[in-house]
């Protein structure tokens, strides 16, 4: 979960080179104001014995946890994967993950275990499971704008049918914004059960203390280096 940052990356960028010490400081404040929503992330990790029986066992090894053709859920691993980390990432990625429209961000929690990635988003598309019958549809392009204009159905063969509700049942409810569904830049739904869960219930708090944090760092910087020509972005 980032926050985002306009306007003032040149100023962020000097202030990094001639006023080190205010930046450690405005750093400082911001990650007091993150490191509340990482730890209440981590809380809501469930225990093992929580999940489907299959998936996790309380004890199961290193490495079969982290099989990777479905990855196992544990929580101490889950909870340690779910991390703060500062500073602008230019490529578009955060912890592994690539996202369709290259963004920078500065400040971020993100999950970085496997097990724990699928427990924080399962069943945003279908809540109770994929259905047994089910449309793929194709796209094409007109006039800049994605179409769908003919569908294949697929039955599915699987031997249990209702895996999926069953898989699901004790993840528990999704918190945050739905988002819509564009096919030009993929899914934005907001909803997860651990870092989307801690930040929708922050309400915002911890997004107002950064972006607080940065303004009263910048008028710092500007203030005692008014020949600098950075400044806030209108």
């Amino acid at each position: 979960m980032p926050v985002n940052i306009t306007g003032v990356q040149g100023t962020l960028k000097a202030m990094r080179k001639f006023d080190p010490d205010l930046a450690k400081q405005m750093n400082t404040q911001i990650r007091g104001a993150m490191m509340p929503i990482r730890d209440k992330a981590r809380a809501f990790a469930p225990g093992n014995s929580e999940m489907l029986s299959g998936w996790t066992k309380a004890g199961s090894s290193t490495e079969t946890i982290k099989y990777r053709a479905f990855p196992k859920y544990d929580q101490s691993e889950t909870r340690a994967g779910i991390v703060y980390r500062q500073g602008a990432n230019n490529k578009g990625e955060i912890a592994g993950a690539k996202f369709t429209r290259r963004w920078q961000v500065a400040y971020f929690i993100a999950n970085n275990s496997a097990g724990g990635a699928i427990f924080e988003t399962s069943g945003r598309v279908n809540p109770n499971g994929r259905s047994q019958s089910h449309i793929v549809a194709s796209r094409h392009k007109v006039n800049k704008r994605y179409k769908e204009v003919s569908g294949t159905r697929r039955d599915m063969n699987s031997l249990n049918p209702n895996a999926g509700r069953q898989f699901l049942e004790p993840l528990g409810a999704l918190y945050g914004s739905r988002g819509t569904i564009d096919p030009r830049f993929g899914n934005t739904d907001q909803r997860g059960r651990l870092i989307y869960r801690a930040w929708a219930e922050d309400q915002g708090r911890a997004a107002h203390a950064v972006n607080l944090a940065i303004n009263i760092a910048v008028a710092q910087f500007n203030a005692s280096h008014t020949t600098s020509g950075y400044g806030l972005a209108a």
